[in-house]
């Protein structure tokens, strides 16, 4: 079986040609090598022809984004099996017997493996993909370790141009909920750079992917859909919340006082001493709030300082009178049974998810749909 290699690039002077030694030195007879470049300005396609012996085809001109330069190389690719590596990733060695291996096994038209993160203060860890359904609503399969048969991407169709970041998840899910057999080769396939994807980036990522998910989910079996439907639904509003934190905090009391029962002369103490708990407490100094103090069920966190304020285990709120927020992502309604297992009138709870309903039922402070940097 040959394997197809392509190769996209803009500009990647600093990291291409450990990419194309990874590919070049893999020593497979039967492997072709494709780089398409967006026209760089730098010294990248000098880097390339060095190597210009061992790749097999080189298109540099301008394209429409990487997802338009991939589909340019699935064009020009002839083999059985096409893998995309990215101008700073690369494969680790002797893969392309292994992923062929696989395929001929398994009889699968996808064959996909573990990927290591490698993170700028050179911190490592090793992504192994877990759960496929969870393709259903998160892009489960690292895409550098991806290999897909050509007549699969003749089928289906390539890379949508539609999304900037996330058509390699489009693609995924696309052809999963059309049946595609994939196949898991337990073994690190590519190396991937972290720290390449800027916070705005991160945000439109997951934007992109709640999308696709939605777009989908008709695809899921029936028995199954409410409960994807519910998982989708979760991660949009958490989406939604953190960009209130971000774009308009001083909207959280605001809903807080003026919809959500929320009195000015009331106590208020946060559950969950985490990254929102924090945000929300400052979002609510920004009223010139204050916040008595932070409860949490992680013992770690307990009696250490947050904003300046003690975290205390939940036991503590037995003698609390006024508003708990729960701004814990994942946990809401394990926390409000334990809220109520202690038979505490005198605490209201508000969640974060009301927070989030609220916003987009009364649409105050600022847009955050809209919001741009």
């Amino acid at each position: 079986m040959k394997i197809s290699i392509i190769t996209v690039c803009l500009n990647s002077e600093q990291t291409i040609e450990q990419t194309i030694q990874s590919v070049v030195n893999q020593k497979d007879d039967n492997c072709e090598y494709i780089i398409v470049d967006g026209a760089s300005k730098d010294n990248t396609l000098a880097i390339i022809g060095k190597y210009k012996d061992v790749i097999d085809k080189v298109v540099s001109e301008p394209d429409g984004g990487i997802y338009d330069a991939m589909n340019k190389g699935i064009a020009l690719a002839s083999g059985e099996i096409i893998g995309i590596i990215n101008s700073d990733d690369w494969y680790e060695p002797e893969v392309f017997t292994a992923v062929r291996k696989c395929f001929q096994d398994s009889n699968a038209d996808i064959v996909y493996g573990n990927l290591n993160l490698i993170y700028p203060d050179g911190n490592q860890y090793i992504l192994k993909p877990g759960d496929i359904e969870k393709l259903r609503y998160q892009m489960e399969v690292p895409h550098p370790t991806v290999f897909i048969k050509r007549e699969i991407y003749k089928k289906f169709g390539g890379f949508s141009t539609t999304y900037d970041i996330s058509s390699d998840y489009d693609l995924v899910l696309r052809l999963y909920v059309n049946g595609v057999k994939f196949e898991h080769l337990d073994k690190v396939i590519a190396n991937f750079r972290m720290g390449g994807i800027s916070n705005r980036k991160e945000e439109k990522c997951i934007e992109e992917t709640l999308v696709i998910s939605q777009k989908y989910l008709p695809y899921a079996p029936l028995v199954g859909r409410k409960y994807l439907k519910d998982v989708i639904l979760h991660k949009q509003r958490a989406f939604y919340f953190e960009k209130i934190l971000k774009y308009c905090p001083e909207a959280v009391f605001d809903l807080l006082n003026q919809y959500m029962g929320v009195s000015l002369n009331e106590d208020i103490a946060i559950f969950g001493a985490g990254n929102w708990g924090i945000k929300v407490c400052e979002a609510l100094r920004l009223r010139e709030r204050s916040v008595q103090y932070f409860v949490d069920n992680n013992a770690e966190k307990l009696q250490k300082s947050r904003n300046d304020m003690a975290v205390y285990a939940p036991d503590f709120l037995t003698t609390f009178k006024g508003v708990l927020l729960v701004m814990v992502k994942d946990f809401t309604a394990e926390i409000l049974a334990q809220i109520r297992e202690m038979n505490c009138p005198e605490i209201y709870c508000v969640t974060w998810e009301e927070i989030v309903e609220e916003y987009v039922l009364r649409k105050t402070g600022c847009d955050i749909v809209a919001s741009k940097e």
